[in-house]
């Protein structure tokens, strides 16, 4: 048995419920309903507000501007700046010039010691015929004359040439020496600034009584 959902009222006829009127207003227009709220779409950036109450909006800080590190660095402006660096200079490289001939044949005179003679080669002379016209021996005329060549001798070369009868080369790092008038091996020990000591020493086969005028000698 089913149930009424609604009651009569009392000396009335029976009426069917419907829906529930909204109130009348002062006016007579119908209130409405407030709607659902608008909520922002979270998926999209904030916009900056309008107005005095807008907040303003935030700026980004720029990316710094890194150099170029295959580009070489710049001095600085002002004071602080630092000062260019300045590259060391290339070496300089010097390439030995070829060295010219002391005395090319027939060109220059030689510088003869004391006691020598400048002379000049002859047609069809050799070296052994200098020695033989000299009366030196080969040593001796080697010893004063170390350029010039022993064989095939350019006539008009000139040579000194040692006093006859020199037999003997100096030993290294001294040189032949002829004693002039009046010297003796004391007054060489002053006017060459040696000792009488080196004198014997570098003429093994001299006595000191043996230092004469006239006399070859080896001298520092």
């Amino acid at each position: 048995m089913s149930q009424s959902n609604s009651v009569n009222p009392p000396g009335g006829a029976f009426t069917p419920s419907t829906s529930p009127e909204m109130p009348d207003t002062s006016n007579g227009s119908v209130q409405e309903l407030p709607g659902e709220p608008e909520f922002p779409n979270l998926n999209e950036p904030a916009m900056p507000g309008i107005g005095v109450e807008g907040l303003p909006t935030p700026s980004l800080p720029a990316e710094p501007e890194f150099p170029n590190l295959n580009e070489p660095a710049m001095p600085g402006i002002g004071p602080e700046g630092l000062p260019t660096p300045s590259l060391p200079s290339m070496p300089q490289i010097i390439r030995p010039q070829p060295s010219q001939p002391s005395c090319p044949p027939g060109g220059c005179v030689p510088v003869c010691p004391a006691g020598y003679t400048l002379r000049m080669v002859q047609n069809n002379q050799s070296f052994t015929d200098l020695l033989i016209a000299n009366n030196v021996s080969y040593n001796a005329m080697r010893a004063a004359n170390p350029e010039l060549p022993t064989t095939r001798i350019s006539p008009g070369t000139r040579y000194c040439a040692p006093p006859s009868g020199s037999r003997r080369m100096c030993a290294f790092g001294s040189r032949s020496y002829v004693m002039s008038q009046g010297e003796t091996l004391y007054t060489l020990t002053r006017t060459l600034g040696v000792q009488a000591a080196r004198l014997l020493e570098l003429n093994p086969s001299l006595a000191p009584g043996d230092f004469l005028p006239g006399r070859v000698i080896c001298v520092p």
